[in-house]
């Protein structure tokens, strides 16, 4: 419960729950105006604003709460709890037992004013009951991720609460919103990529047990706990310079050596291109897209002396690129997840859609305590969409003809119908786009998360809360660091997450047997589905064999991994809307399990045959 100490006085409170004084209450709590509703019961209004019915604030709630419980949701969230009646009626419902209740009130004493006025008791009798009570706003939005998504949450306002916390709420709703457009982008994704990810994934397998993790180079850039006192020098920690191919990239590359002089840079896969025509190869080159175009960024292109770090799932020629190493981040994907639960972890970098983020999180994970970004746009300042020479542009150029020329591309992006406008450093407007703009707040979420300090070397993008400035002038006043680059490189070698090939191969097969037991048991629940479709009364009787093939499918190892690719929510209503089923309750759930089972062979199938 994220809420400050009851103040004594509301003991006071406590009796007037008892004899209802309105009177009393207002003495405690002067910003309601309380009065008794037609009905007799206890009510409110602020500023002329009704907390609840004038005639009867029980009814109004139950109405409210029936409607609500028809709704197909998780957790109910009350924005302003006012004095409690909706929450209370709930609470009463049949279905509250397994919903979570969220109860956000920024303003302590009205959270203290309902408990005073009214009879909760039913509502803490809830089992999932969560307060956000005299909270931030970053608290109360982690609290209803945690309690499941905004995504599976219906949003109850209370009018009264909100116009008195204005500010509060109105950046709850913004980050709600970004929350569930975070969350719609996964499942966009999911649907999108996850036969790629899994085919991927299956042709890597032996990348996945020979290279090492990307996690042998966690905290080797921080000497802080060295004691260089016999030198004269102040232990520090190396800076980290994030390469990435927005337009203001440019503005560093002609002074691209000396930054690397001076700092570990990592580049993400679409700003190798230009790096190399400026004549630096980047320490590190970032690639965590499974797409064949992201591995085209790599294509004709060598830099022996960077190391390459990508995701176990890329496309599988990335794993012939030319550099001094590649290694790889831990899945993000059930199949290395698969793997890793065994037999070690490769190295955790976070994903915020962009493998600018991930690129961000791995100079985090080293130890830099200072970040600095270029070409981290998240925009199209002066009407650019990419640094030029940059794998994007480029490939726009070898697509263009007459009539389809690369401008007409680049406007496309400029002037789509999702591009808005925003600020940048220096508080002037840049078009930049809902994608971008999801980025900015994962950097905003994350840069306040973190204890290191994060920078960019150009005003000219999405200006990031929590971001500073820094000059390419004042950076290049930092000393060189060549010894201490080497020291963390040698740091890194002492470490490794190669696996052992025999217990590998014992994993993959124990996965293999783990899918072939599931394929049967879909292949035998699918027969069960078509007897009891056609009208078998043996086959009817026996419903509840399908209850335990699916419980013994969910306790598989190996469900996770067919699950990758498995259709979701949407995609299984979207199948079942296309199907014409019965409308026979029995024969409709026949047919919708069927469905289910023939694409969970489905994406078995997809990966033994890989294998």
């Amino acid at each position: 419960m994220l809420a400050p100490q009851i103040p004594a006085e509301l003991s006071r409170g406590q009796n007037c729950l008892q004899d209802q004084d309105p009177s009393a209450l207002k003495s405690l709590f002067p910003f309601y105006e309380f009065f008794k509703a037609k009905n007799g019961e206890l009510t409110a209004s602020q500023n002329g604003l009704a907390l609840h019915s004038n005639y009867n604030p029980s009814a109004e709630a139950a109405r409210a709460a029936k409607a609500a419980e028809e709704e197909d949701k998780d957790i109910f969230v009350f924005a302003g709890l006012g004095l409690g009646y909706l929450a209370r009626e709930l609470a009463k419902s049949s279905a509250a037992k397994d919903k979570a209740f969220v109860v956000l009130e920024p303003d302590a004493p009205r959270f203290f004013a309902a408990l005073a006025s009214v009879d909760l008791s039913e509502l803490f009798r809830i089992p999932k009951l969560f307060f956000a009570v005299g909270a931030d706003v970053e608290q109360a939005a982690l609290l209803v991720q945690c309690a499941g998504g905004f995504e599976k949450a219906k949003v109850f306002l209370q009018k009264a609460s909100i116009e008195n916390s204005k500010e509060w709420f109105a950046a709850f709703f913004k980050r709600a919103e970004e929350q569930k457009n975070a969350a719609q982008v996964n499942v966009n994704t999911l649907e999108r990529f996850g036969r790629l990810w899994l085919k991927n994934g299956a042709r890597n397998l032996q990348c996945l047990r020979r290279l090492g993790g990307v996690g042998a180079f966690f905290g080797a850039a921080d000497f802080s706990q060295e004691n260089n006192s016999d030198q004269g020098q102040e232990p520090r920690a190396l800076p980290a310079v994030l390469l990435a191919a927005g337009p203001s990239l440019q503005d560093i590359l002609p002074r691209l050596r000396q930054v690397q002089e001076r700092a570990v840079t990592i580049a993400v896969d679409t700003a190798l291109r230009a790096c190399l025509r400026a004549g630096v190869e980047p320490d590190f080159i970032v690639l965590t897209d499974p797409q064949y175009w992201a591995s085209r960024h790599l294509a004709g292109l060598s830099s022996p002396r960077s190391i390459l770090i990508a995701e176990s799932a890329a496309y599988p020629s990335v794993f012939r690129f030319d550099c001094k190493r590649i290694v790889l981040m831990s899945s993000l994907f059930p199949l290395g997840k698969y793997f890793e639960s065994r037999l070690g972890k490769k190295g955790a970098l976070a994903s915020g859609g962009s493998v600018a983020t991930s690129a961000w999180d791995f100079a985090r994970a080293i130890g830099s305590k200072e970040i600095y970004c270029s070409g981290l746009d998240l925009g199209y300042p002066n009407k650019q969409t990419h640094i030029k020479g940059s794998a994007f542009e480029e490939a726009v150029h070898n697509a263009s003809s007459r009539l389809n020329p690369s401008e007409t591309q680049s406007a496309r992006l400029l002037f789509s119908a999702k591009n808005s406008l925003v600020k940048n450093f220096e508080g002037e407007p840049i078009i930049t786009d809902e994608r971008m703009k999801l980025f900015a707040w994962w950097f905003e979420k994350s840069v306040a998360a973190a204890g290191e300090r994060t920078f960019v070397f150009s005003k000219k993008g999405l200006a990031i809360k929590g971001v500073g400035y820094c000059s390419i002038d004042d950076f290049l006043k930092k000393p060189k660091a060549l010894e201490e680059k080497e020291k963390f490189f040698l740091r890194a070698l002492q470490n490794s997450a190669v696996y052992d090939k025999e217990k590998f191969d014992e994993l993959l097969a124990e996965l293999k047997d783990g899918l072939e037991k599931i394929a049967g048991l879909s292949k035998k629940g699918r027969a069960l589905c078509d007897d009891i479709l056609c009208g078998d009364r043996r086959a009817a009787a026996r419903i509840g064999e399908l209850d335990a093939i699916d419980k013994e499918i969910m306790q598989s190892e190996a469900k996770n991994v067919a699950a990758l690719v498995f259709p979701t929510s949407r995609q299984l209503e979207e199948i079942f809307a296309r199907s014409k089923f019965p409308q026979e309750p029995l024969l409709n759930a026949a047919a919708k399990s069927r469905a289910i089972y023939t694409e969970l062979l489905k994406s078995i199938e997809d990966f033994l045959k890989i294998c």
